[in-house]
């Protein structure tokens, strides 16, 4: 079986501030986490790959400094 989990980061919090002129966050100086229902799309692929075996392979969009936050999840 194959299994795919879509993760993203988001703020760790909800004091953030939008770009006015481009509609993104401002992540500078903000923490950020990975997305708890991802989290339970990966806990379930995990129980998944348990009773039935296989793969788990994760996608993400968003910034490359992300990796090391999914890194301790995995």
């Amino acid at each position: 079986m194959e299994i795919l989990v879509c993760i993203k980061q988001v703020p760790g919090t909800t004091q953030v501030e939008v770009d006015e002129k481009t509609g993104v966050l401002k992540r500078d100086g903000i923490a950020s986490k990975m997305n708890p229902y991802d989290l339970y799309a990966l806990e379930t692929a995990l129980q998944m790959k348990g009773t039935y075996g296989g793969n788990i392979s994760v996608l993400s969009m968003g910034l490359h400094r992300q990796n090391q936050l999914y890194a301790k999840h995995l």
